[in-house]
């Protein structure tokens, strides 16, 4: 089964990299808020970033096909 998303990879990879540089300008003390779009976060927002940045990262590894799952095999053996 495949995983859909409203992202194309590379829009995957673009949004990823944008929260990932939110994340250094707020932890090296470069900005007291950050704009991302309409949404505005400031420092105490430090845990909806990362909460973004592991959904962007989980996207690109489904988009990219890397997820491996493994299956489940029943086997019967029979006497005959």
């Amino acid at each position: 089964m495949a995983a859909t998303s409203a992202y194309t990879l590379a829009e995957a990879r673009e949004q990823l990299q944008l929260w990932k540089d939110c994340e250094k300008a707020l932890a090296s003390g470069q900005a007291k808020a950050y704009r991302v779009g309409t949404r505005e976060y400031t420092a105490f927002d430090l845990a909806e970033i990362a909460k973004r940045i592991e959904y962007f990262a989980n996207v690109i590894e489904a988009l990219s096909g890397t997820v491996r799952t493994s299956r489940v095999v029943r086997v019967v053996p029979r006497d005959m």
